[in-house]
């Protein structure tokens, strides 16, 4: 077990950040405990008892603390708390920012084969790529998800056709192109969501 659930110079750092939440902000967190590391749960518990929203730590047993889980079935995992909702918004961040590289590799792939138009069509668009996915990164601006999608679907489509036009057309690099394109596309739509469902500790911030 990692040994800084028992450090208090933790538990410290939680209590005074929260410390600045409001009452519902400590009240989501206390309801979504299970999901928080334990000095985050107590420091939590310790400013609601501060701020009478409970009493004692035996309150939380009560009915509006318990959590509800919903069986509804969803493309996109619902994120309850700060911690899972940056954990995962950086997953995605990492992805997006791999795929970049993807296209640059290329490049220079075919620099050393010496046909340059193809080196830097890969090195464009790994490069730009890599400047919207930062772009989103800093501005969190939907707009920019928007234009990724449309930037990408239609230099997937490019590449089917000239995966369909070889003089040995292999399935399996269509089907990889397929299927990476529908991760990129699900996880810009995912990305979406979660910007638009902030945990709300994290809004204002």
């Amino acid at each position: 077990m990692n040994n800084s659930e028992y450090d208090p110079a933790v538990q410290d750092h939680y209590y005074e950040r929260y410390t600045n939440y409001s009452d519902q902000q400590i009240k989501e967190i206390l309801k979504n405990r299970h999901d928080y590391q334990q000095p985050a749960v107590t420091a939590a518990i310790k400013v609601a008892i501060e701020r009478e929203i409970i009493h004692s730590e035996q309150d939380l047993i009560a009915p509006g603390y318990q959590i509800i889980t919903a069986h509804k079935k969803t493309a996109f995992p619902e994120v309850s708390n700060a911690y899972q909702y940056q954990k995962i918004v950086k997953s995605i961040f990492r992805v997006l920012f791999f795929v970049s590289f993807i296209p640059i590799i290329f490049g220079i792939l075919k620099y050393a084969e010496g046909q340059l138009t193809m080196t830097y069509l890969g090195v464009g668009i790994g490069l730009l790529w890599f400047a919207l996915t930062y772009a989103l990164k800093k501005t969190q601006k939907l707009i920019i998800i928007f234009i990724q999608i449309l930037f990408l679907i239609p230099l997937s489509v490019f590449l089917g056709i000239r995966l369909i036009q070889q003089e040995i057309f292999r399935v399996t690099d269509m089907m990889v192109l397929v299927i990476m394109t529908a991760l990129i596309v699900y996880f810009l739509l995912y990305l979406r969501r979660l910007i638009q469902t902030a945990p709300e500790e994290l809004k204002g911030e």
